[in-house]
Parts: C-alpha cells; sequence; structure tokens
C-alpha cells in the first residue's frame, strides 16, 4: 500500500513542475527554478542622512559582530559534539540528535508545520530588514528586495548596491552581514524566555501521543491526544508531575501495580484503570506537555526553535549549491570579505565553507518535530 506522504510527495513534485514549464521563458518579476520561486519587488532606498538613526543603527551593527561571531562559535561546538558523540565515541543520545530538515509528512506534521512556516517567514522578514537598514546606515543604498519560496519554505532578500558593496570598509561589511543574525538570536532569546513563562502558567495536564501496542495502557484502552490529568486522585499539570506521580504509584518500576489516569478526551473526562503486570517497568505511553493555549505555544516554541537555528546557521560560514546559483550563509560572506585581502584568501574561505557544510550534512537525522 503507498503511504499517504507519496501521494502528497508526488503532487507537490507535478505542482512546481507545471509552474516551471509555464513561467519559464517569460518575462517579469517572478522567475522559477526548479523548486525555486524569486519574486523580485520594485524597492530602492537610498542610505539614511547623517544623524541620530544613522548613528543608533551603526552602534547596532557594531553590536551584531561580535554576536554573530558568538553564534558560529556555539554552531561549531553544538556540531563538534554531536559529531563526537555520532562518529567518534557513539552515544545513543548524540546517534539520535542532530539537524532535521523539514519534510511534510515525515518530520513535520501539517500542524507544526504551519507554525514553523509563520515562525520562518517573521524571522526572514526580520533577518533581511536588519541587513537593509545597517547598510543603508553605513552608506550602501538598497537597489532591490524580494521574497523566496524554496520548495516550500517562504524566505526573503535584500540586494545591495553592488559597487557600494564593493567600495565599503570591511567592517561596514561585516556590520551588515551580522545584522541579521545578530536579529534572529535576538528574537530567539526573547521567544525562549516568553517560552519557558508561558509554559508555567498555560500548563493543563500531559498529553498522550503514542500508546505502545500490546502495553497495559493498550489494553487499559488510552489512545493519543488524550489528556492525563490525575493520577490516583492526585492532580497533575505538568510532565515532570506526572511523572513523579506514576512513580509513587508503581506505575514505573519491575513490579505489579493498579494505577487509575484520570483523562480528558475530546470534552469528557473519564477514569481509566490500568494494571501493570510484574515484569513490565513502563506503562507503555509516550507523552508530552499539555496547555491552556496550545497554538499559542506552538507558535511562540516555534519562533524560539526557527529563529536560534537561523542565527546559528546564517552565522556559520556555508555555501549552499542551487539550480543555477548558489546561496551563501552571511557567515560565510563575512569570512570571504575578511580573507579576500590575503593571498588565496577566497580559496580558503571557500574551503571552510565546503567543510562546514560536509559537517552539517554528517549530522542530518530523520526526527519527528514536535510542537508544544
Amino acid at each position: 500500500m503507498i503511504p499517504a506522504w507519496a501521494y502528497t510527495a508526488a503532487a507537490f513534485i507535478a505542482a512546481w513542475l507545471v509552474l516551471y514549464l509555464v513561467v519559464r521563458g517569460t518575462r517579469g518579476p517572478l522567475t522559477v527554478y526548479p523548486f525555486l520561486l524569486v519574486y523580485r519587488l520594485r524597492y530602492s532606498r537610498a542610505p539614511y542622512a547623517p544623524g541620530t538613526r544613522a548613528r543608533l543603527i551603526r552602534a547596532y551593527g557594531l553590536v551584531s559582530v561580535p554576536l554573530a561571531i558568538v553564534s558560529a562559535a556555539l554552531f561549531y561546538y553544538v556540531s563538534a559534539t554531536l559529531f563526537v558523540g555520532r562518529y567518534i565515541a557513539p552515544t545513543q543520545a548524540a546517534s539520535q540528535e542532530g539537524f532535521v530538515p523539514l519534510i511534510p509528512g515525515v518530520t513535520v506534521g501539517l500542524n507544526e508545520l504551519i507554525y514553523i512556516l509563520l515562525a520562518v517567514g517573521v524571522a526572514v522578514l526580520v533577518h533581511e530588514l536588519s541587513h537593509a537598514v545597517v547598510a543603508r546606515s553605513v552608506g550602501v543604498p538598497i537597489r532591490s528586495a524580494g521574497f523566496l519560496l524554496l520548495a516550500f519554505i517562504p524566505a526573503a532578500f535584500v540586494e545591495p548596491d553592488e559597487e557600494a558593496m564593493k567600495a565599503a570598509r570591511v567592517r561596514s561589511k561585516a556590520m551588515i552581514y551580522s545584522a541579521g543574525v545578530a536579529a534572529n538570536l535576538a528574537l530567539g532569546l526573547a521567544f525562549m524566555y516568553l517560552t519557558g513563562y508561558l509554559a508555567a502558567h498555560l500548563a493543563n495536564g500531559v498529553q498522550i501521543v503514542s500508546v505502545q501496542p500490546g502495553s497495559p495502557a493498550s489494553h487499559a484502552g488510552l489512545q493519543p491526544d488524550m489528556v492525563i490529568v490525575a493520577v490516583n486522585g492526585t492532580p497533575v499539570r505538568t510532565v515532570e508531575q506526572g511523572l513523579r506521580a506514576l512513580i509513587r504509584s508503581g506505575a514505573e518500576g519491575p513490579g505489579a501495580a493498579v494505577v487509575t489516569l484520570s483523562v480528558l478526551y475530546q470534552g469528557v473526562l473519564r477514569n481509566l484503570t490500568v494494571f501493570k503486570p510484574a515484569g513490565y517497568t513502563r506503562l507503555g505511553i509516550e507523552v508530552v506537555q499539555a496547555f491552556s493555549i496550545p497554538w499559542l505555544m506552538s507558535f511562540v516554541s516555534a519562533m524560539y526553535v526557527v529563529n536560534f537555528g537561523l542565527a546559528l546557521v546564517n552565522a556559520a560560514p556555508l555555501a549552499f549549491p542551487l539550480p543555477g546559483f548558489g546561496v551563501e550563509s552571511d557567515g560565510g560572506q563575512a569570512l570571504r570579505e575578511a580573507l579576500s585581502r590575503f593571498r588565496a584568501g577566497r580559496e580558503a574561505a571557500a574551503a571552510v565553507e565546503l567543510l562546514t557544510l560536509l559537517l552539517l550534512l554528517s549530522l542530518i537525522t530523520i526526527a519527528p518535530v514536535r510542537l508544544p
């Protein structure tokens, strides 16, 4: 039997093929490559006039440079830790962790995909706007801007004037390249705090996401999407509280146990008694935190994860080859400019970009992405 995701993938590829054949060869703001759509806006902006606004934005650009360096260092630290744990001194945790590609129906469900795409749209818009304002503050005009659609991932771009960019000082270029990374890092930190704050106030139970077939939980009638709100009459709001209550009841351990779970399912509160025979160490359920406003928690946590991920990956020197051209990260462009004054500096930068790309690809893992 052909899985549903295969039909979705076939329809997706067919739609892109039709779009490519229709738009190919036409003149206008819309350009289509295989799995890449580019729409250019009629957008141009002159540099800011000297004044307080330009000075404040330049100050932000200066602060952005060390923040981008810290982000790149953090990327390499995380990558090196995962690489050692996967290939040099293998650990079970490291073998299951890594960089997860967004593949609808495989790593990302429809519900998670919606929030992640919204977060990507906001993160990229802020990222590119930061590039634009810092460029204008150091005397580099913006020649054009537009939007991208890479497969199903939305993005945006700004194009500074090439001649003015070439003539700019290395420090100014570093400020421009670093501005987007710093903006995403700041957003990531802000939404990390907001995620923790909301999680503490909106937690309202423990949601079951999967039930192991043939397990005590399965025999008791537990199902995915049920929310456990009490264990043996003791209310539980968080996963930690639920785990402690299960341990006290004997449900977590080798001995036999009987535990009564109060669950909410489709608006109805029910009590289900689970019998765990001796020899079973667990009830056989996988759970996540449940919240009273789930959509808000999903969006806030997606903003936290997406902005941090974008800051780290974009700060690292990377180059991604695409049909017809390549995409270079901000870290890659900054490194190329920094080394361009040295003999074979550009070749050295390209080598670092290639090695970093290979490192990232070696840490790709296929695992489900779950948001609260």
